[in-house]
């Protein structure tokens, strides 16, 4: 008994020592906030490649030996992603910092304390420039403003000023501007327009279309086919207005996504779900699996469109509308002209 307590003892030591001389360098994973007890679940609903191969890669990189996808090494890991502290055992490209301030994981309520215990400048100065990095605008320093702030931090999410939060799974226009533009929270049957607007800011660079600039008439968005935009590349960009009455294909949508994505550019798409079976999302690029990431209007949260980038499939949505006899395809699409 005492001799596997002293084996116990030491394997807990190395851990701990290895976690210490990684930690300074460490890249981590952004906070896992969610209920679920999986880590497999967990890694999903963060878009991030839960295979056992990728398990184990993340367990050698976090001091988790002889990996072998047990509940205690399992339980381990989610504890860690939980703290923000999960290390991510990809190497960030030479040169580039992790876009996110890493997470706090203190008591503190208020944002100067959490900043200052991470050993960044808490002044109003550049509390401003972190807030404007993350989406909120006219930053006054009020509690609403902060606790949002915190509530990042805590996350792992809260970008840096200056930094691009998007991944090389995002390309073109997507990966210049998701981090900078706005996330919009739908209003009740606003999601088609409220991801349209969404789209259309992408394709700007700025955040200069709301939900309500895209309802015409009473009739959403539909004014929006044909409509031309100066994209923040310098190239201008038509808009395809494929919704309504419009029926299409399951192919036709898959092929539309392919090659709006290929060409770095977001796509609003008809899905539906176990909870809803009429429903707009926008696709703005893939996930660690190969899979579609995507924004989605009816999510709670605020911040950048970046931040709130989460795997369709682990969202639980399938492309197509469900709420007709005949499944409708419709989408939203820009092309370069």
């Amino acid at each position: 008994m005492t001799r596997r307590f002293a084996a116990l003892a030491a394997a807990l030591c190395l851990t701990l020592t290895t976690l210490t001389a990684t930690a300074g360098a460490a890249s981590y994973f952004p906070r896992y906030t969610g209920g679920g007890g999986s880590i497999a679940a967990a890694l999903d609903a963060l878009g991030i490649n839960s295979s056992y191969s990728n398990r184990s890669k993340i367990a050698a990189a976090n001091g988790i030996t002889g990996y072998r996808g047990d509940a205690a090494q399992n339980t381990r890991m989610l504890e860690l992603l939980r703290q923000g502290i999960l290390i991510d055992p990809a190497p960030v490209a030479s040169g580039q910092e992790n876009p996110y301030f890493p997470a706090y994981t203190g008591a503190s309520p208020s944002i100067v304390t959490a900043l200052n215990a991470l050993g960044v400048d808490s002044s109003y100065s550049n509390r401003s420039k972190i807030a404007a990095a993350n989406g909120i605008t006219g930053y006054s320093g009020s509690a609403a403003q902060n606790t949002r702030l915190l509530e990042l931090l805590k996350q792992g999410r809260l970008t840096r000023p200056g930094a691009s939060t998007a991944p090389s799974l995002y390309a073109g226009l997507t990966a210049a501007n998701l981090g900078r533009v706005s996330f919009i929270r739908q209003n009740k049957n606003t999601c088609k327009a409220t991801a349209a607007a969404m789209a259309v800011n992408v394709v700007l660079g700025s955040n200069r279309h709301s939900t309500a600039s895209m309802i015409y008439s009473g009739v959403l968005c539909r004014n929006l086919d044909g409509d031309v935009y100066a994209g923040s590349d310098g190239n201008s960009y038509r808009a395809a207005y494929k919704t309504d009455s419009y029926v299409g294909s399951l192919g036709e949508l898959e092929r539309a996504v392919d090659a709006a994505l290929s060409q770095g550019l977001p796509i609003v798409a008809a899905v539906h779900s176990a909870a809803s079976r009429h429903h707009w999302i926008v696709v703005v690029g893939r996930d660690a699996n190969g899979g579609y990431l995507a924004v989605d209007p009816a999510r709670s949260g605020s911040g950048s469109m970046a931040s709130q980038a989460r795997s369709m499939a682990a969202m639980g949505y399938s492309f197509g509308l469900a709420d007709y006899a005949q499944p409708h395809y419709g989408y939203i699409s820009f092309h370069r002209i």
